[in-house]
């Protein structure tokens, strides 16, 4: 597998005992996973922008970040064929009062749900990076 450097943004959005997630196919090996709306900061866009707008296009949902200041990791992932080497600016956010957009994106976006964050261990155990932090911003969201 190659190896490939990516910045991206994530955000952890809670509502109740509720957080959003996707449910992504990986397109190489077909696998399923959940995870959490965010991608790729693209030029001249801010951390928190990306995530903002992936967040959007990702589930149809607007969110307002609840702080500015998000919290920056970096991890290995695999996805299609590609070891990702990820620094990733992670935010909690909040919903704003906009209503959802129907969501046109890539077709491995299987859709979003709103899940138990009590089940986040379970949930992200493929990945224990990911889930610590999701943990950690579901606490404050």
């Amino acid at each position: 597998m190659r190896k490939q450097k990516r910045t991206r943004a994530t955000v952890v959005c809670c509502r109740g005992s509720e957080f959003l997630a996707i449910e992504l196919q990986d397109p190489t090996t077909g696998e399923r996973m959940w995870s959490l709306p965010g991608g790729e900061i693209e030029q001249n866009e801010t951390p928190e922008e990306a995530a903002i707008r992936e967040t959007q296009e990702e589930t149809g949902h607007f969110v307002a970040l609840r702080s500015a200041r998000g919290k920056v990791t970096q991890y290995l992932f695999d996805w299609d064929a590609i070891i990702y080497d990820c620094t990733t600016h992670w935010f909690a956010a909040t919903l704003t009062d906009q209503k959802p957009v129907p969501v046109d994106d890539e077709a491995y976006l299987l859709g979003h749900h709103w899940l138990p964050v009590a089940s986040i261990d379970e949930l992200f155990a493929y990945h224990p990076h990911i889930r610590d932090v999701a943990k950690e911003l579901a606490k404050i969201s």
